[in-house]
């Protein structure tokens, strides 16, 4: 656990009112550590909904008079956008202002860093939530969505200390565990944890046949267990995996090795190295 923040925050703006977004919008509105809860997004008809019901305090049509007017700003955007969005926040980086973002991968992030001499930013410290699922869009954002999540905080290299516990308050507010994790590791950390998983999922639920015949297959037991998350939304996850292309494709190599090594097994007909390996399988705790 980090330290505490000291410094005031009082208005907070979340850029992006999807499924992480909204249900941050409305945790936050219930924490009385904070006195605005704005919100903007590119379509006025979400930022319209977010208002009606009351997941925000106020609206921000205008992104720069936003963040002018915010204290601490969050963006929860996919990675396809999220350069559009640093172009307007670079002009704001190495003020007061506190910066933080909730991406999966961020490959996109550091290499705008990169690209426009910015990775000596201070007040911009990367995190992200594991909470989610495999719903998208305000509509289905909750409450209490990140209660007992852990969230992962990627300070840059020249992050100031202030900043970094604001953010670490932020997500504690919302009852978050969280832990430091440095940038080189997030991305390689993701792959095994999520990534790799969901490009499993959508494989395996990509060869399953359709089997009308047996309806509740496709809500209870173990194929239902493991394509859940292969319903999440293809736009947002064929751009994490491209993110994150060089991990994923490593992680693709290593599990087909494994199925290969299976298949072999299965071929021998030898029932103890079978035993063998399902045994070295069972979850590591």
């Amino acid at each position: 656990m980090l330290n505490k923040a000291n410094t005031k925050i009082n208005k907070v703006l979340v850029v992006g009112l999807g499924l992480i977004g909204a249900s941050l919008c409305r945790d936050l509105k219930r924490n009385i550590n904070y006195k605005k809860i704005y919100g903007y997004d590119s379509d006025k008809d979400v930022m319209n909904y977010a208002l009606k019901n009351n997941y925000v305090d106020e609206i921000k049509e205008d992104l720069n008079e936003g963040i002018t007017n915010s204290d601490l700003i969050v963006l929860c955007i996919p990675v396809q956008e999220i350069k559009e969005i640093l172009d307007v926040v670079k002009n704001f980086f190495n003020s007061e202002k506190v910066f933080t973002e909730t991406l999966s991968s961020k490959g996109t992030i550091i290499k705008f860093l990169t690209d426009n001499k910015m990775l000596d930013t201070k007040n911009f410290i990367l995190s992200h939530p594991m909470a989610g699922t495999e719903n998208f869009g305000i509509k289905n954002s909750k409450e209490n969505l990140f209660k007992g999540a852990n969230t992962f905080i990627c300070p840059l290299e020249f992050s100031e200390s202030d900043k970094l516990d604001e953010v670490n308050s932020l997500w504690e507010r919302v009852q978050c565990y969280t832990h430091k994790l440095s940038l080189e590791k997030h991305d390689q950390l993701l792959t095994y944890l999520s990534h790799g998983p969901h490009a499993i999922s959508f494989a395996l639920s990509k060869i399953t046949p359709l089997l009308s015949e047996f309806p509740w297959s496709a809500t209870q037991g173990s194929l239902a267990e493991m394509t859940r998350v292969a319903n999440s939304d293809p736009k947002l996850w064929a751009n994490i995996f491209k993110d994150n292309e060089d991990n994923l494709i490593n992680y693709i190599n290593i599990f087909l090795e494994d199925l290969e090594m299976l298949k072999t097994i299965l071929k021998s007909q030898k029932q103890e190295d079978l035993l063998s390996y399902l045994e070295k399988s069972k979850p590591k705790k």
